[in-house]
């Protein structure tokens, strides 16, 4: 019985003087620094969860624009696919948002279009042929028109 009181008192004066110290860091930081209390570095592990907090706000807003960005190609690949709207007309919907995506520009590295709405109509071009391809019949009349129209790209 004498063991399991001393293991209690033993857990139960650790557990305050832990209390202690978190209290004494919250309360007076810099004198936990000067006196060398501070042995769990709140500061800096606080100061990290911060910056890990700003990052995940940016990625976060960053995910936000890119399904966005996303969710518009999309609608526009599915008016060229209707013929509601021609390859130039996509091109100058989409070339404004894929301006400023990162990365865009390196996405052909072994053959580059020659122009950035090159570029942004080869993008559309494979978003519609992705769209297309479970229906053969309609990808080869479409991807005709469309590399008619590249074709005709100034």
């Amino acid at each position: 019985m004498a063991a399991q009181r001393t293991g209690a008192v033993s857990v139960a004066t650790l557990a305050g003087l832990l209390l202690a110290l978190v209290f004494a860091d919250l309360v007076a930081p810099q004198w936990c620094q000067e006196f060398g209390l501070d042995v769990w570095n709140f500061r800096a592990v606080r100061e990290d969860a911060r910056r890990v907090e700003e990052q995940a706000v940016s990625v976060e807003a960053q995910r936000v624009r890119l399904v966005r960005e996303i969710e518009l190609a999309g609608q526009t690949s599915g008016r060229l696919i209707e013929a509601k709207i021609t390859l130039a007309e996509a091109i100058d919907e989409l070339e404004p948002v894929l301006l400023y995506r990162v990365g865009f520009e390196c996405s052909w590295p072994l053959d580059p279009p020659p122009t950035f709405r090159h570029a942004v109509a080869r993008y559309i071009i494979t978003r519609v042929k992705a769209e297309l391809a479970t229906n053969p019949d309609k990808l080869a009349s479409v991807s005709a028109r469309l590399n008619a129209e590249y074709a005709a790209l100034k």
